[in-house]
This record gives C-alpha cells, sequence and structure tokens, in this order.
C-alpha cells in the first residue's frame, strides 16, 4: 500500500506546479537545480548542491545532506558521523558502496578492495559544490566502478577565496563535540588554506566510540586568472567502535544493546596524502593534471570463540589523471572534445590471524589504466539542440604473492569499455527533453578475487560486472520554480555480490532496476520555498533462481519534503519529512524473513547570522521514530539489525574574521 506521505509528496508536486504567481518575487535563496554550464553529462539526470544550500543548511555531514534528494540513500550503521556509511542510489542497495563512484573535484576515493569511500574524511565545510548522476551514465567520464551513478565533491575554488579565519564548535546528542578551524590567506598570487578538526563521540550504542582528526594544507599559486598551479597535504586519523548488529528482538527491547563478542571490537584508519598539479585555460582549450599519492593504514580488532583476531592492512596508491578540453567554433556548430588518461598504481599488504590464531602476510599490486574521449556538439541552426558521445577503455592488472613463501597467488589482467550518448533539447520557454543510453562497468576487486586477511587465500574467477542504462526525461526551471521528471531503466549482468551460503563472491543472475523520480521546488512567496521529491523503484532479478525477487536493501517508494522559511539576516526556518519504503532483507534467497519496516522521519532546521557570527540549531527525528536499517537473515531464520537512535539534538556556532 502506497503510504499517506508518499501521496501527500505527489499531491504537493502536482498542485505546485499548477499555481502561477502574479507578483515579483525575489530568486531562490537557496537552489538544488542542474545548471548547463557545470553538467558534466548531458541527457542525465543530474543534481548540482550548490554553495548556499551548503552554507546556510543545518546539515552535520555530507550524508545528512545527500539524504534529502531523490533516488539517493544514505545509511549510517552507526549514529554519529559518516564513518561506515553507504550511499544507495536509485536501485542499487546491497552493493552500492561497489558501484557508486564518490570523487573529490574529479579524483576518486575508492580504491583497490571494497571498502569503499569513507565520507567522514571530507569536511563539510570544505565543500563548494556538489554533483549527484544517477545511473550508469558517468561510467565514460569517471570510469570503473560508476555503475550506479557517481557523487562529484567540488571544493572551494582558491580563485574566490578571501582573507579570512573561520572558527566552528558544536555539540550532538550521545556527548558528540566537533570543534574545527579554517584558515584562508592570500600572500601575493599564493593562496594558502589550512583546515584542522576534532570530532569525538560515546555513539549511540554501547562500544559505539568515534574520534576523527583531520588537518589538511593547501598551496594555489594564481599566476593569472587562467592559470594555477597547486599542492596540498592530508591527513585524517579515525577511530570507531565496532557494536555490529542485535537479533530483532533484542531492538524492541535494548536497542542499544551490543552482543558480548562485539564488545571491544574496533577499527582504525590513518590516511595520509599529497597532491600536485595545474590547470591551464587558453582561448580555446583546458588543460589539466594533478598527480596524487595517498597512504591508509587500516587495522581491526575483534573476537570469535576467545581468539582475538587482528588484522592490519597497508594500502597505497599513486593517482595520475590528465585532461584537456578542446573548443571548436564556428556559425552553425559549437563542439567540444574532450581527452583523458586516468592511471592508478596500487599496493596492498595484508598481516594479522585468523580465528585459528595462526598468522599470515600476503601482499598485492594493482595497476589501472584508462584512456577516454567525450565529443559534445552545439547546433546553433538547430535551437539548443545539444548532444555528446563518448567511450573509454580499461585495463587492469592485479598480482598477489604470499610474503614468507614468495609464492604467486593470483595474476590477473583484463579489459573493459563504457560508451554513452546523451541529448538535451530546450523547447522554447517549455522546458527540456533530456535522454541518455550507456555502458557502465565495474571490474573485480582485488578482496573479490583473492581472500588475503587468510593464510590460506581462496580464489575466485570472477567475470567483469557491467550494465546497460536508459533514461528520458522532462525538465523545467522559471525564476520562482523547477520540476522533473525521470524515468530510468537498467539491465544488470554479472553483478558482484558475496553469497554468505557459499561463503564466496559470485557473480549473480542478471537484474533490471527501473522506475521514475520527480522533483519539483516553488517559491511560494519571498518567505517560503516548498521542496518534494518523490522515487519509485522496481529492482529485481530477471533470470536464474531468484527470477522475480526484489533486490535487497532498496525501497520501491521514498520521498521528501521541505519547506524554507526565510527570516530577515540570512536566518532561515526549515521543517523536512523523508518517507523510506519497505525493504527486502539481505542474504534471504527464500524470503524466510519479512521486509524491513518503512518509517517516516522528520527533522527542524534553524540557522541565523549575526554580523560574523552564524548559529545552528536542529532536531533530528522530532517525533522520537523507533526505526533500523540493514536487516540481514541468517542460516537460521533470525533477523539482525543496525538499530538507530530516536529524537537528537545539535547546536553549533560558526565565527568568520
Amino acid at each position: 500500500m502506497i503510504t499517506r506521505a508518499f501521496i501527500l509528496s505527489l499531491i504537493l508536486l502536482v498542485i505546485s506546479t499548477s499555481k502561477s504567481f502574479t507578483n515579483e518575487l525575489k530568486p531562490l535563496r537557496i537552489t538544488i537545480h542542474p545548471s548547463k554550464i557545470n553538467k558534466n553529462v548531458i541527457g542525465s539526470s543530474t543534481t548540482i548542491i550548490n554553495y548556499a544550500t551548503i552554507k546556510k543548511s543545518s546539515y552535520k555531514t555530507l550524508g545528512d545532506l545527500l539524504s534529502k534528494y531523490s533516488g539517493v540513500f544514505f545509511e549510517n550503521l552507526y549514529y554519529g558521523s559518516d564513518a561506515k556509511s553507504t550511499v544507495k542510489i536509485r536501485g542499487f542497495g546491497e552493493q552500492a558502496s561497489r558501484n557508486i563512484m564518490v570523487l573529490v573535484n574529479g579524483i576518486r576515493l575508492s580504491d583497490m578492495t571494497i571498502a569503499g569511500a569513507n565520507l567522514s574524511r571530507i569536511p563539510i565545510d570544505n565543500v563548494y559544490e556538489i554533483e549527484i548522476i544517477k545511473g550508469g551514465s558517468s561510467g565514460v567520464l569517471f570510469g570503473d566502478g560508476a555503475v550506479g551513478g557517481a557523487i562529484n565533491i567540488i571544493t572551494k575554488n582558491p580563485k574566490f577565496i578571501d582573507n579570512n579565519i573561520t572558527f566552528k564548535s558544536s555539540a550532538k546528542s550521545f556527548n558528540t563535540e566537533i570543534n574545527s578551524i579554517n584558515i584562508n590567506k592570500k600572500v601575493g598570487d599564493i593562496v594558502l588554506q589550512t583546515f584542522a578538526s576534532s570530532e569525538k563521540s560515546s555513539g549511540y550504542r554501547q562500544n559505539n566510540k568515534f574520534e576523527n582528526d583531520i588537518f589538511e594544507f593547501n598551496a594555489t599559486y594564481l599566476k593569472d586568472p587562467l592559470t594555477r598551479f597547486f599542492t596540498g597535504i592530508g591527513f585524517s586519523d579515525q577511530y570507531t567502535g565496532l557494536p555490529g548488529s542485535i537479533i530483532i528482538s533484542d531492538y524492541y527491547t535494548r536497542p542499544r544493546y551490543v552482543r558480548s563478542g562485539n564488545l571491544d571490537s574496533f577499527g582504525s584508519d590513518k590516511i595520509k596524502s599529497w597532491k600536485i598539479g595545474s590547470e591551464n585555460i587558453l582561448e580555446s582549450s583546458k588543460f589539466s593534471n594533478v598527480i596524487k599519492y595517498e597512504e591508509k593504514d587500516q587495522k581491526t580488532s575483534s573476537m570469535y570463540q576467545n581468539v582475538n583476531i587482528k588484522a592490519k592492512t597497508d594500502l597505497s596508491t599513486y593517482t595520475l589523471s590528465s585532461k584537456v578540453n578542446q573548443k571548436f567554433n564556428s556559425d552553425s556548430i559549437n563542439s567540444e572534445l574532450k581527452l583523458g588518461i586516468d592511471y592508478y598504481n596500487s599496493s596492498y599488504r595484508a598481516i594479522g590471524n585468523d580465528y585459528l590464531g595462526t598468522p599470515y602476510h600476503n601482499i598485492a599490486k594493482q595497476k589501472i589504466f584508462e584512456p577516454f574521449s567525450i565529443l559534445r556538439v552545439n547546433h546553433s541552426s538547430v535551437s539548443n539542440l545539444e548532444y555528446e558521445i563518448g567511450f573509454r577503455l580499461h585495463y587492469y592488472d592485479i598480482d598477489a604473492d604470499n610474503y614468507s613463501t614468495k609464492k604467486s597467488l593470483l595474476s590477473n589482467d583484463r579489459h573493459n569499455y563504457a560508451w554513452s550518448m546523451g541529448l538535451n533539447y530546450n523547447i522554447q520557454n517549455q522546458g527540456d527533453i533530456f535522454a541518455h543510453i550507456s555502458r557502465a562497468f565495474r571490474s573485480p576487486r582485488l578482496d573479490e578475487l583473492i581472500s588475503l586477511v587468510s593464510p590460506s587465500p581462496s580464489l575466485t574467477d570472477l567475470e567483469h560486472q557491467f550494465s546497460n542504462d536508459l533514461e528520458v526525461g522532462y525538465e523545467k526551471e522559471n525564476k520562482d520554480s523547477r520540476y522533473k521528471l525521470a524515468i530510468f531503466r537498467s539491465l544488470i549482468k554479472n553483478q558482484i555480490v558475496y553469497n554468505s551460503a557459499a561463503w564466496a563472491n559470485q557473480n549473480f543472475d542478471p537484474s533490471i532496476q527501473q522506475g521514475l523520480e520527480i522533483e519539483f521546488d516553488k517559491l511560494i512567496n519571498e518567505k517560503f520555498n516548498l521542496k518534494s521529491n518523490a522515487a519509485y523503484i522496481d529492482s529485481y532479478f530477471s533470470k536464474g533462481t531468484e527470477k522475480g525477487n526484489e533486490t535487497p536493501y532498496v525501497p520501491k517508494l521514498s520521498s521528501a519534503i521541505s519547506l524554507y522559511y526565510y527570516l530577515e539576516n540570512e536566518s532561515d526556518l526549515s521543517l523536512e519529512h523523508k518517507y523510506i519504503g519497505k525493504q527486502r532483507a539481505g542474504n534471504d534467497p527464500n524470503y524466510n524473513v519479512r521486509k524491513s519496516k518503512s518509517y517516516q522521519i522528520t527533522d527542524l532546521n534553524f540557522t541565523h547570522k549575526i554580523q560574523n557570527f552564524r548559529l545552528k540549531a536542529s532536531v533530528n527525528n522530532v517525533f522520537n521514530k523507533k526505526y533500523y536499517t540493514n536487516l540481514i537473515a541468517s542460516g537460521s531464520g533470525d533477523a539482525y539489525v543496525y538499530p538507530q537512535p530516536g529524537r537528537t539534538l545539535f547546536l553549533g556556532l560558526e565565527a568568520t574574521f
């Protein structure tokens, strides 16, 4: 049954679009809309979250912000931060972390393992803009792993930074404290940016402690408005208690409980990185080059049958990204050719012991080489017709060895490709029609092919995963409103999934992900702004033993309604309501466990600016609703969940001088 919240979202969308304005209104103060200038993929459903939205919001983390948009689901297993979190887009649920690409300024955070991107490394204070591209349409632009979509996080441009110092201090429920300082300084043609933050939290549950320290320093030499050279370093030190899931009966009686085997489990991540690059813009050309090195040290500790299982992994990655944009203009055709190369060289080391206490020491190396090209064309003779075609090749090589015996464990090299075609046609004064077809791919990750955290690594022969995507939509934007409808269908083949029954990664049977998304923003008057979105997603297996079964962790229905009230002095009050529908349990091919319950969450946010100070306050889950995420079936038929907190409070103060 479609819930009242979902119906209300659709009604608001329809009613709002039918109203007209007679008064001249002020421009939207907070906008969430695609921009043709910034849009990286033509014909695709893209959302641009701009700086005004980020700056004025009371959102504490990137996850809080991303979860407000249609077709995007943010799942946080542990309250307090974005650590151990997953961003899901459209029909990707259980495997989202391996199929959603997360990038910072076009350079991916994802690595050669299945761990996924750690959003808690990216402080929201440093973010200028976020680009959300849904589906496999970004496969050509970003490469391996962008099957379900991509999130490109753009940091603040040093060209537009003034001399200032910003202090932030905030407190949240469960003894959570966050303090940060951001210093921007111009010295002649050099812009210096320094950021440091410290976060500590006891967490909602037992053994849910979280600590995160971040430091970043960037220097940019602005030779002229069109040329810049930059370098930077970064450090991150993170500790996370791992409470694990609990049986669903305990969720109803003691949700903060932790099973005895998880009382002392923890994970730690220490990351350091440096980068160097340049950008040069000529009359009709743009060149950019980035070299980045990142070193990640991870430790985990857990108990199993009175044996302390410890693992230490070291991962280092060199990244080279080189791109050139060349424009060609004539009387009737304006075109742009983008050529690029992405190269990744990673080394991996795993040291530890298994549940029997047997030690291991294994190493691996991976190289990825991906050239690509995208041609974008605009016909001035055909009113506002814009289209693009693109192609990307993928070559990768993986080698793994036992360090002690020098015995080769794995040698694997393969190739793959992605392609895309998209168009956008502007109907004068009537909006835009857009369409996109594409092929995206994902290569098997290192720890999917071989279990290196083991004294006896087992090998798995896996095929490359790929998808064929189709999307069509319509979008119209006025000075006081914007609405968009997108319909999509994706065929996923050889999806790589961990099968707990077989204790191995496998290529699953083909699946289909299809649905529609509706978005609407309306400035009701100069004081009130309504935003609403709704999504219907039908994700299921199309062949094989599970033919017709739904994909785990994907709600069919979801919606969000937000009402903003603009006060004086750049102050805002917002009320946000979100609905997430029922989801099939993971590890449950025979439907032995009922679907997870749907839930609705209401948040209240307030921001107020007084001269150089900005006060932020919020109440999340105002009505103290009880809910959980990640319903997991066990072999015995039991169900396990990750409980989420009820009502939580946040209070923060920001000062800029």
